[in-house]
């Protein structure tokens, strides 16, 4: 059995916002990677001491950790975003702002995707991200946290990216549905070679579905090969975090049980029972 931890996004559960924390603790988790993200047009909440309080002292009344977050303001200012630029100097500034945060609610991990606006493409797309990351991993080392990127890139261009950042508290996030979706490429390979190169850092997202509708069946019942996933996982006898991404809110999982929480813990308990 696999010495695995496990959360989800907070996203992606139907708690809305800080309302995931009980949720968490009632579907059976054990932590919760939080999205920093402006919501519309009233800033980052997480970016206020009163929030930051609020979610330690709720996750201390419900045994939630927060191990990492998601900074998904990127996929909107991208990382690939020249310094000079008004779109670069604002991903300057999300980024001390994300550290900020992760540093005062002592997280050991953010993640910094490179999808939307943040794509890479060009030689110079992945230059400019590079940058930005090393710039990211270099502020947060300060306060001993790792950067994470999660990107659609083969293994070649990761380690090209990795070498471009050249910084020790670096490393990869991997999904278990990205490369599927966007790239047709096989998930359990992609798995391996992150493994093999050792650039996988020991936390997950899992999801699945089917052709290019993500996060829209339950583990195990998409296209992703999500056993494959698993497989390579027990292989390597993985430890660490595994959280869900699966959006149980959403049509069709929605409407899979009577409650959206009876459909969280079902796709849990298929996660535990993989993990055996």
């Amino acid at each position: 059995m696999l010495n695995v931890k496990y959360g989800a996004l907070d996203f992606a559960l139907p708690g809305h916002l800080a309302g995931n924390i009980k949720l968490a603790h009632e579907i059976g988790l054990e932590g919760l990677e939080l999205g920093f993200l402006r919501y519309q047009d009233r800033g980052f909440m997480l970016g206020q001491k009163w929030f930051r309080d609020y979610y330690l002292e709720e996750g201390d009344k419900y045994n939630i950790a927060f191990p990492s977050m998601a900074v998904c303001e990127f996929d909107c200012y991208g990382l690939k975003n020249k310094v000079t630029t008004d779109k670069g100097k604002r991903v300057r500034e999300i980024i001390d702002l994300a550290i900020d945060t992760a540093a005062y609610m002592k997280m050991e991990m953010i993640m910094m995707p490179s999808f939307g606006d943040g794509y890479i493409e060009t030689d110079e797309d992945m230059d400019v991200t590079a940058e930005a990351l090393a710039y990211a991993c270099k502020e947060a080392v300060k306060h001993q946290i790792t950067i994470t990127t999660e990107n659609l890139l083969s293994i070649d261009r990761n380690l090209e990216l990795f070498q471009k950042v050249g910084e020790p508290n670096f490393s990869c996030l991997y999904d278990s549905q990205n490369y599927r979706v966007w790239k047709g490429w096989s998930q359990p390979k992609m798995l391996k070679q992150l493994v093999d190169n050792d650039i996988l850092y020991p936390e997950i997202h899992v999801k699945d579905g089917i052709g290019q509708s993500g996060s829209s069946a339950y583990l195990g019942e998409g296209d992703t090969d999500f056993r494959g996933t698993m497989d390579i996982l027990h292989e390597i006898n993985y430890s660490g975090w595994i959280h869900l991404e699966n959006f149980y809110d959403r049509v069709p999982l929605c409407t899979a049980e009577n409650t959206y929480i009876d459909a969280a813990k079902k796709d849990l308990a298929i996660l535990k029972e993989a993990c055996r």
